[in-house]
């Protein structure tokens, strides 16, 4: 199967698609060869390269790695972007598709970084932060949990990689963390940034499958006050089995997501919408089982559908549901050039 051929996209969603359609066939080889032949950085599949990587031995997993950090430092090429068709807006919202970029990127690497040496993960780790302390400080809204949010773009991308400073430059961790706020609180909840994240939702996970996988009375919610009925209809969904009333929650979110006088400008990966469908059909995958897949007709978008899809095989696989991060990026008025973000 020859996939040379294939146009390749400024959309790295439409070439994660092609990937995950090969990998769901078996056609692993033919992944592998189409990911390490992606040749223009903004349709790199950073996303789907992980599901690929899981399939390949250690030398070929290296080899995407390695083809990922290649098409993320192309990526600061300042021709490509009109070249490849990605429009320039002005100010700093020409900067918006590589922060966009460099996060896809980071996602990938935040969990695969182990497997290059420590010397070479440094030097990436390092590079991420200069880059993130050279760019404009755009506006962002990021959450954690329950109580933790983050507005600045900057300390978003040097919280999501400092689990990774943790391990290899602590001093350099240290001294990001007395110099910006945002990253100081939430490193005062996430000690080590998602390794912490992933350490609690384990534990909580083991908690829940010790006492029968109820909440009983000790269940707590937080959010804004929408956000309280999704979360009690979510509980009640997982208890009961009807995920129906979960489910108009998402789409709710959904049309907010897409409004038409205020879309949400951030990636879909990071919808508030994209977030619920996702963790509705795993729960829906733990509570149903196979028979959850005819939840997702009721997603009305393909790609939000495949995002959820990918989580309801996560379930039924009985691999642990992923932490989400969800952004919502409203336009801005024609007459500014700034990104804010807002809740």
């Amino acid at each position: 199967m020859d996939f040379s051929s294939v146009r390749r996209f400024p959309n790295d969603f439409h070439s994660g698609t092609l990937v995950s359609i090969m990998l769901q066939h078996g056609h692993i080889n033919a992944a592998f060869d189409y990911v390490i032949h992606c040749d223009v950085p903004f349709s790199f599949p950073f996303g789907y390269a992980t599901n690929l990587m899981h399939k390949l031995d250690d030398e070929r997993r290296l080899t995407v790695l390695r083809r990922a950090i290649d098409a993320w430092r192309a990526s600061r090429d300042g021709e490509l972007m009109p070249k490849h068709g990605i429009p320039q807006i002005g100010g700093q919202s020409d900067l918006i598709p590589l922060l966009h970029l460099q996060l896809h990127f980071i996602h990938l690497f935040q969990w695969q970084w182990k497997i290059l040496p420590p010397e070479e993960a440094l030097t990436v780790v390092r590079e991420i932060v200069r880059i993130a302390m050279e760019q404009p400080d755009l506006g962002t809204s990021a959450g954690y949990g329950e109580d933790i949010r983050i507005t600045s773009s900057r300390e978003h991308v040097l919280f999501e990689v400092l689990h990774i400073l943790r391990h290899l430059d602590a001093s350099l961790a240290e001294s990001l963390i007395a110099n910006h706020e945002q990253l100081a609180v939430a490193a005062r909840r996430y000690p080590d940034g998602h390794e912490t994240i992933y350490q609690e939702s384990e534990e909580r996970r083991k908690q829940l499958v010790a006492s029968g996988a109820t909440c009983g009375s000790g269940f707590v919610m937080a959010g804004e006050p929408r956000d309280f009925a999704y979360q009690m209809a979510l509980r009640q969904s997982s208890q009961g089995g009807d995920f129906g009333p979960s489910i108009d929650h998402a789409l709710e979110r959904y049309r907010d997501d897409t409004a038409p006088d205020s879309p949400n400008q951030a990636p879909k990966s990071f919808w508030p919408s994209t977030c619920a469908f996702r963790t509705i059909l795993y729960s829906a995958g733990k509570r149903l089982g196979p028979e959850a897949v005819i939840l997702l007709d009721r997603i009305p978008d393909d790609d939000l559908r495949l995002f959820a899809q990918i989580e309801l095989a996560a379930a039924l696989a009985g691999l642990p549901e992923l932490p989400e991060t969800w952004r919502k990026q409203r336009r801005e008025p024609p007459t500014r050039h700034s990104a804010r973000a807002t809740m």
